[in-house]
């Protein structure tokens, strides 16, 4: 089958759990919007040169923070529950089309519990590519911090002007050395993601436990490297489009507007961003499940679908 067909087919099934993507959207949309919101208070209560921060704006900045991280911890248990659903829903789609689909919860359910090690391992490897690129950045603030020092500063000179932090993270983009880490380890976390998702394919269709179904993935991508970079390459791409609505609430680039325009803005941007990620989800779980079903060996191809999972 080539790789149109299988595209094709992957995006006609992923409609058939479309009902996840308002799901994983009730999941990301709260989080993203107090991050949001908690970000450009941080930005207000620290902007103004030689004035000190309004602390009443720091500590609502501080609790937005605190909610967004229970959300965000929240949403790291619940989302194996939606991604089952939508999985075990695509798959029947995909192999037995003329078939209705299980209720979506009773996917959730039967593959929550190795969709949640196999998320948790998938955290751990984004650690892992991420902890050069942290451990460069706080080089770089520390640079920073050290050259807007002024000189007398331990004689008793005047503190420096506070620094905006929608600045401070454009000014820390502006390095080189730090633009091109991000870079790196986006590109490594994207192509990771591709493997994450297929052994979430194979934990469903095969019922296979975490390790082994990653192990299954590489050894899938590998044999089938030149479908696969096409599915990540279309997956960068869709990400390269989406991902200016973030950046655009994260540099603060809305900030200068009148403080009630601007807040409005940036939620409204925030939705439209969380609306894009959960559909593009579904159907990148669509096309996951159908390059993983078409190009698997025989060996691996169970007895077919069943409605529900018993």
């Amino acid at each position: 089958m080539s790789i149109g067909h299988i595209i094709a087919r992957g995006f006609a099934a992923a409609h058939a759990a479309l009902v996840g993507a308002l799901f994983v959207f009730l999941l990301q949309a709260p989080v993203q919007v107090l991050s949001a919101v908690g970000q450009g208070l941080q930005g207000e209560a620290m902007r103004g040169a030689g004035q000190q921060p309004d602390m009443n704006l720091v500590m609502l900045s501080l609790g937005f923070s605190c909610g967004t991280f229970v959300l965000a911890l929240a949403v790291f248990f619940l989302f194996p529950l939606v991604q089952g659903g939508i999985l075990g829903q695509v798959r029947v789609r995909l192999e037995s089309p003329g078939q209705r689909p299980g209720p979506f919860g009773v996917y959730g359910r039967a593959f929550y519990r190795r969709l949640l090690g196999s998320q948790a391992l998938f955290t751990l490897v984004i650690l892992v590519v991420m902890v050069p690129v942290m451990c460069l950045s706080v080089v770089v603030t520390l640079q920073e911090i050290a050259r807007a020092m002024p000189a007398g500063a331990a004689e008793g000179a005047p503190a420096p002007a506070t620094l905006d932090p929608h600045e401070f993270t454009r000014q820390l983009l502006s390095n080189p050395a730090v633009l091109a880490g991000m870079v790196i380890a986006s590109l490594l976390v994207s192509a990771v993601g591709i493997v994450y998702w297929v052994a979430n394919c194979i934990v469903v269709s095969e019922r296979e436990r975490v390790v082994v179904s990653w192990r299954k993935a590489l050894h899938f991508c590998r044999q089938n490297f030149s479908a696969v970079l096409v599915v990540w390459l279309l997956n960068l791409a869709v990400g390269l489009v989406i991902s200016p609505l973030g950046l655009v609430v994260q540099l603060g680039l809305v900030a200068r507007v009148v403080p009630v325009v601007a807040l409005a803005l940036v939620v409204a941007l925030t939705l439209l961003y969380a609306a894009l990620i959960s559909y593009w989800s579904v159907l990148l779980a669509g096309l996951t499940m159908s390059l993983y079903l078409a190009r698997r060996s025989p060996a691996e191809q169970p007895e077919p679908a069943v409605s529900a999972p018993a």
